[in-house]
């Protein structure tokens, strides 16, 4: 068989998948793991040598799912998915290959054993195909894909893949999503430790029944800095100094092996921890997140829908773990005891990162309290997330306490004051409007998403003041800040023939903070001055009158903004005859101060009003 040009997910065969020999033509593999390793297809009665054209499937290797396949004719085959160990209901996921195939070779593959009707295939996702020189994951188009109900198959809804293999020498490559292999993980593990020693370590904190690691990723330092005494001031120095509890936050990632986005959205998590952006570098110093990217390494390299070895969905067993059947869950608790017992530390959010195969999007699901204000607590950090994720769908969204849910992980884990959610990224795609096209998500579409968890984290602690409000802001938007922040500057006119009034609209005012003159307030104006050219060429240098009137009069007027003032009651206009002036009013016109920046000596006027 020919080997893959990907190095992370290689087609090795494994010694690990025998088909039971106590296994009938109807028990679907049951009996025991039943992947198809290297069988050819060839029509009742025929042996001897494979002809080119005989479909040869196998489904041997990691990640891998196929149990059976039969030949309805040359052009048609049923494909049976095998189901989880020791669980015979779960079955969804499918992972095969096809070789030894004819060129411009037309069949129909039919997956008739679903257990899960209602999916995502009914809507406009379609599974994926690769083959040996094309590498890259491409999905099948729609209109060679049918989910349909089959007379033929019991009333199943079975679906239904219309292909033509263009390549003879290719190996073809079917999956339901892109796979994401135990091996490959340590792949990047390996070169995340090495890459990130100084803020980052990695440790086994269990090993599962085939002894598989569970690794977990610890970012950020335990180490609670206290702040300085004040040895000058005696006072001071008998206060304790105060000590700020190190805030930690627990990612989950892949509990169901047929769940690959799982690991890629927190593929991305990690790569942007890891990496020199400036939430990043906050993030790590003032947050510790521990991450476990693979909950269930077992059930990932046999190819299972949702259950390990052993047949247990670790999802739902959280409140009844036991150390034999589920060593990873009682490690997980035997960690959140730690972290509750430490003094200076204080655990924030467990968040459990799942795919769905029936819903379009990026979601969560939460706990629903009486308590309303730890109801709302919960939701803050959900916005952030939606306002990061594209595609987010807040409809879906929803929060509970129903004891089917008990064992989940969301329910059984938190206590006090923990917020625990569960992540839920389609499996599929998403639009972004009702009527939108269907966007298919894509192995970077995923880490995008853990980039924006990542993000929306940082944003939640600088909303809160862990992180300080400046950090990841951009530099372009603190500039633009800045220049508002400026107080205007006015250039006056220092010539003997301008009169006040002049000096006053002929200011300019070089920050645009300041509001424009409304319509009312130039109407008040005299109309010898309203008619002035200035007026109509520079509406923007205009000054506010309400901002105005205190300076020129040394008093403040009992009237909110934009009032309608008659000026001419505040300004004495001296008497102009040809160019001479017969009486002049001196006049120093300062700076205007801010609104918010207004003093007043007198007690008189302290009913002023605030912008507010």
């Amino acid at each position: 068989m020919a080997a893959y040009t990907d190095p992370l997910d290689c087609l090795d065969h494994t010694s690990i998948y025998r088909r039971s020999a106590n296994d009938s033509e109807e028990s679907d593999g049951e009996g025991g793991l039943g992947n198809l390793s290297r069988l050819i297809v060839r029509p009742p009665g025929q042996s001897g040598k494979a002809k080119r054209g005989q479909l040869c499937f196998d489904a041997a290797f990691e990640c891998g799912n196929l149990g059976r396949a039969d030949h309805i004719t040359d052009l048609e085959y049923d494909l049976y998915v095998r189901p989880d160990t020791c669980r015979p209901r779960a079955r969804f996921w499918f992972n095969f290959t096809i070789e030894n195939v004819k060129q411009d070779q037309r069949v129909i593959l039919n997956i008739v054993n679903l257990a899960k009707e209602t999916t995502l295939f009914d809507s406009d996702m379609t599974p994926l195909v690769r083959s040996t020189s094309r590498p890259k994951w491409q999905r099948i188009p729609r209109r060679l894909i049918f989910y349909h109900r089959s007379l033929v198959h019991r009333g199943r809804k079975i679906l239904s893949i219309a292909f033509a293999f263009d390549r003879e020498e290719d190996v073809y490559h079917f999956s339901a999503a892109a796979s994401y292999s135990y091996s490959r993980l340590q792949k990047h593990l390996a070169t995340w430790e090495k890459r990130a020693q100084a803020f980052a370590t990695r440790q086994s904190i269990a090993q599962t029944t085939q002894k598989r690691r569970i690794d977990l990723v610890t970012i950020g330092d335990y180490n609670v800095k206290e702040k300085e005494e004040v040895k000058e001031d005696p006072v001071l120095t008998k206060v304790k100094p105060a000590v700020t509890k190190k805030r930690v936050v627990l990612i989950i990632a892949r509990t169901h092996g047929g769940e690959p986005p799982s690991s890629f959205v927190c593929q991305g998590f990690l790569d942007y921890l890891l990496g020199s952006s400036e939430k990043a570098v906050a993030l790590r110093n003032n947050i510790i997140l521990e991450v476990i990217p693979m909950l269930n390494p077992d059930g990932v390299f046999l190819g299972n829908q949702r259950s390990d070895l052993l047949g247990g969905d670790l999802n739902r067993c959280w409140n009844r773990a036991t150390s034999f059947a589920h060593p990873a869950l009682v490690a997980v608790n035997d960690l959140l005891k730690k972290l509750a017992s430490e003094k200076n530390v204080q655990l924030d959010f467990i968040i459990d990162i799942h795919a769905d195969i029936s819903h379009e999007g990026v979601f969560v699901r939460g706990n629903s309290y009486d308590d309303v204000y730890r109801f709302e607590r919960q939701a803050v950090l959900p916005k952030f997330l939606g306002a990061r994720i594209e595609a987010w769908r807040p409809e879906a969204c929803f929060y509970n306490s129903d004891s089917l849910l008990a064992g989940t992980a969301r329910r059984a884990l938190p206590s006090g004051f923990i917020d625990a959610y569960t992540l839920l990224v389609s499996l599929g795609g998403r639009r972004l409007s009702p009527r939108g096209p269907y966007i298919h998500y894509t192995e970077d579409a995923y880490t995008k998403i853990g980039k924006s968890l990542a993000k929306s984290l940082c944003d939640y602690y600088r909303h809160i003041g862990v992180i300080p409000p400046r950090v990841g802001r951009s530099k372009k938007k603190d500039q633009r800040g800045r220049r508002r922040r400026r107080r205007p500057v006015i250039e006056r006119d220092r010539s003997p023939s301008s009169s006040p009034e002049r000096r006053v609209l002929a200011g300019r005012v070089l920050s645009p903070s300041l509001p424009k003159v409304s319509p009312p307030a130039l109407q008040a104006l005299p109309a010898r001055l309203s008619r002035r050219p200035i007026l109509k060429s520079r509406p923007r240098t205009m000054l506010d009158i309400d901002h105005i009137l205190p300076v020129i009069t040394g008093t403040a007027v009992k009237t909110p903004r934009l009032a309608v003032v008659d000026m001419s009651a505040y300004i004495q206009t001296p008497k102009v005859f040809g160019n001479h002036r017969t009486e002049s009013t001196q006049l120093r016109l300062s700076r205007p101060p801010r609104p918010s920046q207004t003093r007043f000596t007198s007690d008189e006027y302290d009913t002023h009003e605030s912008d507010s």
